[in-house]
């Protein structure tokens, strides 16, 4: 995908999602298992002081959902169905979004995030605003 793509900054922080969240379940189709323990294992060898990893919860449902373990508070949808704000949506299908998520998550772990300053992208450190990413792909 083009940084130029509306759906870039999504794939960004739903990416950045992924790679902070310590408490996070990951819900999608059964592929996705062996993918977030490959994952999980370069956050461990980039992080190792992190002890708590993403984890997958089989669904059926054509989506992937990322959520807070802790608060079953949902993060990120990757999904062709739009989600309630506030959660972070990338409108794309599971096997392509994820695919984008897992590239733009293995650059920003070999530039050093969550641990380094910048790499996380333009305006990383700021609030994420789904709205305007929204507005910015045309959806409200």
């Amino acid at each position: 995908m083009r940084v130029t793509d509306p759906r870039w900054p999504a794939v960004r922080e739903v990416a950045r999602t992924l790679l902070r969240t310590p408490a996070l379940r990951v819900h999608g189709p059964q592929w996705l298992a062996e993918q977030l323990h490959a994952m999980s294992l370069k956050l461990s060898e980039v992080q190792p002081s992190r002890t708590v990893f993403p984890s997958h919860h089989l669904t059926n449902d054509a989506w992937i959902q990322f959520t807070n373990a802790e608060s079953s508070t949902l993060l990120a949808q990757c999904s062709l169905h739009e989600p309630a704000t506030p959660a972070v949506w990338l409108p794309m299908n599971t096997n392509d979004g994820w695919k984008e998520i897992t590239e733009v998550a293995n650059d920003l772990l070999d530039a050093g995030y969550p641990g380094c300053l910048g790499c996380g992208g333009p305006n990383s450190d700021e609030h994420w605003n789904e709205e305007e990413s929204r507005s910015r792909m045309g959806v409200l």
